[in-house]
């Protein structure tokens, strides 16, 4: 980049929220790359501006297929938005992306209770219902949806034609950013599916 700016005399105040150049959150890394990048400063911010200045259509224009071999769990992700993870302690396989609020996350399991849609819906509903805004459930698959903790996430399920496997897809994103991982939400779930 070209040293374009002119200099200021005037010397950067930190807020309250950002008295801390050992903080993490994205505005207090934005805050130290603006007055003095670090590595450890660039290496958080570039990521979490892709997000913000980038066009989610742009960043997400190459896409993989994810394939769980034990349980046949498939699905086509954006590549050039997610990153494999290890798996997590709920046992899914974790796919972060530009910060901590957007990943997504598949698991896939035996059906050994041969339950339906409906009734994995109604188990959902009883534990945490109360953040459901949006649900479908069809034969093979069922898809809950909501606002927590300002992100939406979006879960769906699905079960194989035998009906002996069950995988979850789990996705989550800032919910100001809705309008811009609509389209990538739709093409991630509709491509979702628990083959044998």
């Amino acid at each position: 980049m070209g040293n374009r700016c002119r200099k200021s005399n005037r010397k950067p105040v930190p807020s309250r929220r950002d008295n801390s150049a050992q903080k993490k959150g994205t505005v207090a890394v934005l805050w130290s790359y603006r007055h003095g990048p670090s590595e450890d400063a660039m290496k958080h911010a570039i990521p979490a501006l892709l997000l913000f200045l980038v066009p989610i259509a742009a960043v997400a224009e190459s896409w993989e297929v994810y394939q769980d071999e034990a349980h046949g769990c498939t699905l086509e992700y954006a590549s050039g938005m997610f990153t494999e993870d290890a798996v997590d302690k709920d046992k899914f396989q974790r796919f972060s992306g530009p910060n901590k609020h957007t990943y997504f996350r598949v698991k896939g399991l035996p059906n050994q209770e041969n339950w339906t849609p409906e009734q994995i819906r109604a188990e959902y509903i009883k534990e945490r219902g109360a953040d459901v805004v949006y649900e479908r459930t069809k034969s093979d698959f069922l898809v809950l949806s909501g606002i927590r903790d300002g992100n939406i996430f979006y879960t769906r399920v699905a079960l194989s034609p035998d009906n002996e496997t069950i995988c979850v897809l789990d996705i989550s994103y800032p919910s100001k950013k809705k309008r811009a991982f609509d389209a990538l939400v739709t093409r991630m779930s509709r491509s979702f599916a628990a083959e044998n």
